[in-house]
């Protein structure tokens, strides 16, 4: 009989009873890694590190060698640590994975279960066979005089699924949780502020080379889709104009951002801001703007209130990019704020560790995970 990610998980930790987790992004550009310890109501920031990952790690054409160098990269990092076992917790993105908020006919969860892969087929573009499925009820509903399930479904191929836990058991982790990069994101802003579900909040996770776009309405995850808009993507269009490499163009990027009209004319390298803002601006009109208004407009049509979103939160390593909050709170009429996980969580005053906070929002959603988490996603 298929096993669904929670069985699968369920076990290979069924003897974990407990204690800290080291949470792995596994990203393009680079692996970010975690490891909180709880002190009373709160979390202490243990370590955390970000490795240089091989190129397609993340992607579709990932091989065996660079599978390998990443394990070993990861272990010695984590051996330096003192770490040499221990249970670890990982992600999924993009193509790999399908979310979808679907409703179901009402059931039990021992029904549901026993039906799943018929009643999710429909919604799933990948062949059943080769995905685990999770879902998560949400609220029950009436539909037409008929009892109905609101639910999140996650459809995750078995290739990248599998390919996680042989790498965290290979690095010397017991695979506790499978999660989706948009539902860690949510769970560390949850932590680090509660009361966000008084109000709708997209979320965006800007990585190297795709973005995780995830709305949630009153703290329950609605959408969740990967767009292709990425930080690797914008370095092409900087490279493009200038005619330069890859390297050059990206440190193009990370030096001026997107220049306000304002502080361009008093610069002395006036043209060069200009051309690489018009390349960031086009890559941002093009490929974020246009996608941020699409799911808006398709969670509209889902959303159970008329209150509109209220705010957008950037993480990830492209939200480190200069300005962009301030150019998409402009096109959108949306507060836009960046990220910083650790602002409740204690750690040490290091200027390097402050300056790329956004870009471990991933890997200490992770980490937040504990023992006894019924579910590989966090969708309520």
């Amino acid at each position: 009989m298929p096993m669904d990610i929670k069985t699968i998980i369920g076990k290979l930790t069924a003897i974990h009873k407990g204690g800290d987790i080291v949470g792995i992004d596994f990203g393009r550009s680079s692996v970010k890694i975690a490891k909180l310890k709880k002190s009373g109501d709160k979390y202490l920031l243990e370590f955390c590190g970000m490795l240089p990952a091989q190129t397609s790690v993340a992607g579709s054409e990932v091989t065996l060698d660079e599978i390998d160098a990443t394990v070993k990269s990861v272990k010695a990092f984590l051996n330096a640590k003192g770490i040499k076992s221990g249970v670890g917790a990982a992600s999924v993105m993009g193509n790999f994975v399908i979310v979808r908020y679907v409703k179901f006919p009402k059931m039990s969860n021992d029904e549901l279960a026993k039906s799943l892969r018929f009643e999710a087929e429909e919604f799933i573009p990948f062949d059943i066979s080769d995905v685990y499925l999770s879902t998560e009820i949400i609220k029950d509903i009436e539909e037409e005089g008929q009892p109905k399930m609101e639910a999140i479904l996650v459809a995750a191929k078995k290739d990248i699924v599998e390919t996680r836990i042989s790498m965290m058991k290979r690095i010397g982790l017991a695979p506790l949780i499978i999660d989706v990069d948009g539902f860690c994101v949510n769970n560390v802003y949850e932590y680090c502020y509660p009361d966000f579900a008084e109000n709708n909040t997209m979320f965006l996770n800007i990585g190297a080379s795709m973005t995780t776009l995830s709305i949630s309405e009153h703290g329950t995850v609605r959408v969740v889709r990967d767009i292709p808009f990425s930080g690797n993507a914008l370095t092409n269009l900087v490279m493009n104009t200038f005619a330069s490499d890859f390297s050059q163009a990206e440190a193009l990027k990370r030096q001026y951002g997107i220049v306000p009209s304002a502080e361009m004319e008093a610069m002395s390298d006036a043209e060069t801001a200009e051309q690489v803002t018009s390349a960031l601006i086009q890559g941002v009109d093009e490929q974020l703007h246009v996608e941020m208004q699409r799911s808006i407009d398709y969670f509209n049509t889902i959303s159970s209130s008329s209150e509109e979103i209220s705010r957008i939160i950037l993480s990830g390593g492209g939200a480190l990019l200069k300005n962009l909050d301030k150019y998409l709170h402009k096109q959108m009429d949306i507060p836009v704020e960046v990220f910083n996980p650790l602002d409740f969580i204690e750690h040490a005053d290091d200027p390097e560790l402050l300056k790329n906070a956004p870009a471990y929002a991933v890997a200490i959603g992770l980490a937040l995970r504990k023992a006894g988490d019924s579910s590989a996603i966090r969708a309520v």
